[in-house]
Parts: C-alpha cells; sequence; structure tokens
C-alpha cells in the first residue's frame, strides 16, 4: 500500500498562500515583486528544512509549464491574489530541472496534501477533479495532452460577424509532464469551446512556429507535435479515420473508427467499427472484424476520443460488472475494474479489483472514482453468466443494470436472489445492435464482400 507524503514541521509552519506535499519533501509557491503589470511566481521544492533543493520562477499562467505538473484554477486564484513578497535567491540548488522531470516523487499525485491560504486542507486529486478541464484531448500516438481550460469572452476586429470572440487558455502535456500553458487560441463566439473546431483553433496555436525561449521539455513536445498539424487539415474519411455517425431521426450520434470504404451502384458506403463495440458484453467484443455500414453522407471525421459511455444521454445510472474506474485521491490504488455496484439509503458504493497486483477486492464510495469505461452487457441473464464463469456471486444490496433491464438484488430464503426487474431503454444501436428492426447480419471484414446494396447494418 502506498503511503501519504509525510507532513514536515516546515511545512505546516509556512505561510505561503500555495503548499502541497510531495513523496520527496514539499513545494512552496509565492507570488514575488516584480515589474509592474506582471505576476511572478517563485516555486521551491524543499526535501529538507534548510534551504530549497529547486527554485523556478514564472509568470503565473505559465508557471506549470516550468513545473511540469499542472496548477488548478483555485490555486492560480490564491497565488494571483496574495501580497507580492522579496524574491531570493536558493543558495545551494541541489535537484535539477531534469531530476525534477524524471523523478516522479519530486511532483505531486492524487493523494498529495495541497494547503490553499484561507482554505481547509485538501489533496491534489480532490482538487482537479473539481476544476476538470473543458475538453482534453490526447493525441493518437498517446504523447501530447491538450487540455482547453477555459473560454474567456473577448473582442476581435475581424468582422461584423465575428466581432465577439473567445480566448481560449490551453495547456500541453508530454508523456505526462505539463510543457507548455499561458498560451491561448481564438475562435469566434459562436463555435462551441468544446467543439472539434475549437481543438483545432488549439492545434494551430500549438503549431505556429514561435520566437520566445524555449525550456528543453518544451523543445521537445514541440518536435513531438509537428504531425498534429495534418490533423487540423485531414477532413477526409479514410481507413483509419476517426469518425462520428449522423443517425436518422431519433437515433443518436455515434463514434468509431473506419475499417474500409465500399462503392456501389447507389453511392458510397463505410464499414466502421463502433467504439463501444469494444465494451463488456457487448454482442461484437469477441468479433473484432464485426463492423456496420452506413452511407457516406452520414459519415464525418472527428476528433473526439473513443466513446466508453461514461457520460452523456445513454449512459447508464452506475457502472456495473466489468466497468473500469480511477481514483480521486485513493492513497492505495489508482483505479481497477468494478465487481459490484452497492446501495444504502441512496449512496452508491463500488466493490472493485484493484489494478495493483497485491491488493485484493475492497470497497470505495462512487464520490471518489472516476468513470474510465462502462459496458454494454444487453440483459440481466448475459451479465450473471458473465459474473458466474468469473465467481462474483450475488450480494444483497446490489443494484445490476444493462442496457434492457435492470434489478436490485435482495434477501431470500435461499440467498441473495434478484428482485423486481424494470425495463430499461437505452436507444443507442451501436451499443444494443438488436435494436435495429430485423437486421440483416452485420458484415464481418474478413470475409468476401456481400453483394451491392443489400444490406444497411447500421444507422
Amino acid at each position: 500500500m502506498t503511503p501519504r507524503d509525510a507532513v514536515p514541521l516546515g511545512y505546516l509552519q509556512d505561510p505561503a498562500p500555495v503548499k502541497m506535499t510531495v513523496p520527496a519533501g514539499w513545494w512552496r509557491l509565492r507570488r514575488i515583486l516584480t515589474q509592474p503589470g506582471r505576476q511572478q511566481i517563485s516555486a521551491e521544492l524543499f526535501t529538507t528544512l534548510r534551504a530549497p533543493a529547486l527554485q523556478v520562477e514564472a509568470d503565473l499562467h505559465e508557471i506549470d509549464g516550468h513545473l511540469g505538473f499542472p496548477l488548478t484554477a483555485q490555486m492560480r486564484e490564491r497565488l494571483r491574489t496574495a501580497e507580492p513578497e522579496l524574491s531570493f535567491v536558493a543558495p545551494y540548488p541541489t535537484v535539477t530541472m531534469e531530476q525534477l522531470d524524471r523523478n516522479p516523487k519530486l511532483r505531486p499525485w492524487r493523494a498529495s496534501r495541497v494547503d490553499l491560504a484561507r482554505a481547509p486542507s485538501a489533496t491534489y486529486g480532490r482538487l482537479h477533479h473539481t476544476d476538470p478541464p473543458l475538453r482534453s484531448w490526447l493525441d493518437p500516438a498517446g504523447d501530447i495532452q491538450i487540455e482547453i481550460l477555459a473560454a474567456a469572452a473577448t473582442t476581435t476586429p475581424a468582422g461584423p460577424q465575428d466581432r465577439l470572440a473567445l480566448d481560449l487558455p490551453y495547456r500541453v502535456r508530454h508523456e505526462g509532464l505539463v510543457a507548455l500553458s499561458g498560451r491561448s487560441a481564438r475562435i469566434p463566439a459562436r463555435i462551441d469551446p468544446t467543439s472539434d473546431t475549437a481543438l483545432r483553433a488549439v492545434l494551430e496555436d500549438l503549431t505556429t512556429p514561435r520566437s520566445e525561449p524555449l525550456t528543453p521539455r518544451q523543445s521537445r513536445a514541440l518536435d513531438a507535435s509537428r504531425y498534429l498539424r495534418r490533423l487540423i487539415t485531414d477532413f477526409e474519411v479514410h481507413e483509419g479515420s476517426r469518425v462520428a455517425i449522423e443517425g436518422p431521426v431519433g437515433f443518436p450520434h455515434s463514434t468509431g473508427t473506419v475499417r474500409r470504404i465500399d462503392v456501389r451502384p447507389s453511392g458510397e458506403h463505410t464499414l466502421w467499427r463502433p467504439d463501444v463495440a469494444d465494451l463488456p458484453g457487448h454482442p461484437w467484443n469477441a468479433l473484432p472484424n464485426r463492423v456496420m455500414s452506413t452511407p457516406a453522407e452520414r459519415v464525418l471525421p472527428t476528433l473526439m476520443a473513443k466513446n466508453t459511455v461514461v457520460g452523456g444521454p445513454y449512459a447508464p445510472a452506475h457502472l456495473v460488472y466489468g466497468a473500469l474506474i480511477s481514483t480521486v485521491d485513493d492513497p492505495a490504488s489508482r483505479g481497477g475494474t468494478v465487481l459490484r455496484a452497492l446501495t444504502d439509503a441512496g449512496t452508491l458504493t463500488y466493490e472493485f479489483q484493484p489494478v495493483e497486483p497485491d491488493q485484493g477486492p475492497r470497497e470505495i464510495s462512487a464520490t471518489d472514482v472516476v468513470p474510465v469505461a462502462g459496458t454494454a452487457w444487453p440483459d440481466l441473464r448475459t451479465l450473471l453468466e458473465a459474473r458466474l464463469a468469473n465467481h462474483v456471486d450475488l450480494v444483497a444490496g446490489e443494484h445490476l443494470i444493462t442496457l434492457r433491464e435492470a434489478a436490485p438484488v435482495v434477501h431470500s430464503p435461499t440467498g441473495p436472489t434478484l428482485g423486481r426487474i424494470t425495463p430499461v431503454f437505452t436507444g443507442d444501436p451501436a451499443l444494443d445492435p438488436d435494436l435495429l428492426a430485423a437486421p440483416p447480419p452485420a458484415p464481418e471484414l474478413d470475409q468476401a464482400p456481400p453483394p451491392p446494396d443489400l444490406f444497411i447494418a447500421g444507422p
């Protein structure tokens, strides 16, 4: 079990507006005196009580790009309103920026204690949980993460249609470390700041050449992001494209990956694999080549992340067996697989199997987890069969929910059993392909192409 950070005496006594522990010591962040109009921050790492082992100074909105770990809006506000103090130079720094990048014990983690002036102590994970970005996007290679932090109204002289605009401050992580912060992209006010259009504007700003000096971490991040420029202008749908499906009236939008383009007498069709087909319980989970076919005019390129059914109108009320979670600030585990959802007087608790190999199942409040991936069990029978195969028995107090049915688990003379079963309507044919009226067999990519226009196995 991972222990919480130690809280040294020097930490408790220091009056700094922002302090946080790390496994190897603690950080003190203060606003320091500088030229008018600037908000300069000094961040100091203490590994002993004597003097800072590392000292970093930067503008308020750029400081987390120098530190490598993100600050929340609440932390930045405390620093912005703090009284400036005199700066001093640490006489004997013993930690380098390269060591800060390489050693996670020098950076805060989910269970690190954070103390903000005039506020109760909190954890680093909890503060970030309550301050999510407007949109977070991870590039296909998994190296670059872009977070649009906010949308601030502004004006621009670009013309009467675009006179009102939005500034989008954003943050960039490279290989998990914050590399860039303090920059903003601008979009017309009529554009949704969480949309692909907004993300493309950020990508355009990120990949635009700049003249200001860069830290080594920032240089590596910009070098790794060069290939992202082609995503800005890639509006073609081709094999491997991430796409959103524009369904007929009454059907939801779905997302997936293109497997093949078919040209037929009636027009071009796109064969695509729904994201949700890979979820536990989905009838196509064990059929990796099963795809849907949709007319090309209903298929749009997208930068949206893979849909894991943990948000939106088609997400269930809670998670069930097979779902994945991460913890907000639990020091013992970073997350795991849900085994049971237990309800008691309106309180929801998950029993889960941690990803850490040395731990057994344990319980955690639903308010202390972040759903990562849901499930697509079509009915209770399928769910119960999967649980039985993995020796996850029923426990009184559970509540089961699938795409079509839900039921509590209650006491009975013979042991825990299902209570009253109520119907559930999910309404998403990508999640539940049997919703399609008398659907013909969906195509398989490893089979010969079907005769033209004999099927449309999708919305």
